[in-house]
């Protein structure tokens, strides 16, 4: 699958075989800042289906791209993006993944669109607050069917949201398996061709492959992260990149595809897609 259109079909019809990759920020490292158009377009290159992002507002009412509650890491300031206008984030110093001033600035929403149009699917991520400013940015774009909507199940207001707008692609992550039946009443009511599973432990019954093909029988695909960030972080049931890249892919991302999930998001997206074509797994 080369266009976005066909991999946003791939997504929509769970009897397709093999797995999507989702990269995560984008490809980034030294001065290739995360959530940027650079490290978005990198990270395709190197063979990702889709590249996942996060979205805030400033304090002006201008969408960018920036994950932390806080500014701490790349700002070391520990205001948040709400404070401030864009103008006035524009002039503080951003820090790059070493710790050093960067020459680049945060991008804008509006940036990364004018660099992604017809070339991939776009996660939007922590953005529920701003929904609808995204929204119409996407409409002004013709970019709304490029483009999936990340929430936590349980959230009403965003649940709301999405009833109310049709023409998006929703994919909840669920952080309780007893939260499965509201899943799929949420099926009946929106797009929802996926659900994102945030396993940390191997014998947890969101992991099980029962699972994971009762979803698929839905028309639901599995996502699951396989990030390895911190010691106390937890992703794909410890099956993560770290792993993977340690032992091999089947000791990692290999065990995530024998439970049946169908979209991995990972930091290394040439390494996966590499595996996953050794395997005859890529979609």
């Amino acid at each position: 699958m080369e266009s976005w259109e066909e991999k946003r079909e791939w997504v929509l019809h769970c009897q397709e075989k093999g797995i999507l990759i989702a990269s995560h920020r984008g490809k980034f490292s030294s001065s290739v800042m995360e959530n940027s158009p650079l490290a978005f377009l990198t990270a395709i290159g190197e063979g990702a289906d889709m590249v996942e992002m996060d979205l805030e507002e400033t304090k002006d009412g201008v969408i960018v791209a920036h994950h932390d509650d806080t500014m701490d890491r790349l700002f070391h300031n520990p205001g948040k993006v709400g404070d401030y206008t864009y103008e006035e984030i524009t002039g503080m110093a951003l820090y790059n993944y070493v710790g050093e001033i960067c020459v680049e600035k945060i991008s804008t929403f509006e940036e990364i669109l004018d660099a992604l149009k017809d070339k991939n699917i776009l996660v939007l991520d922590k953005c529920w607050d701003c929904w609808d400013k995204v929204y119409d940015l996407l409409v002004e774009h013709g970019m709304v069917r490029q483009c999936i909507f990340k929430f936590y199940a349980g959230d009403q207001a965003a649940e709301q949201w999405a009833e109310n707008h049709p023409d998006c692609l929703f994919t909840p992550m669920m952080r309780k398996y007893e939260d499965l039946p509201n899943i799929y009443k949420m099926k009946e009511k929106m797009q929802l061709p996926a659900l994102e599973i945030l396993p940390k432990k191997p014998d947890e019954p969101v992991f099980r492959k029962e699972t994971t093909e009762e979803l698929a029988s839905k028309g639901i695909r599995t996502w699951c992260n396989s990030l390895s960030l911190a010691r106390r972080l937890i992703y794909g049931a410890g099956y993560d990149d770290l792993k993977s890249l340690y032992h091999g892919g089947d000791e990692g991302w290999g065990v995530l595809a024998e439970r049946g999930v169908t979209i991995i998001q990972t930091d290394w997206p040439f390494e996966l897609k590499r595996y996953l074509a050794s395997r005859g797994l890529k979609a």
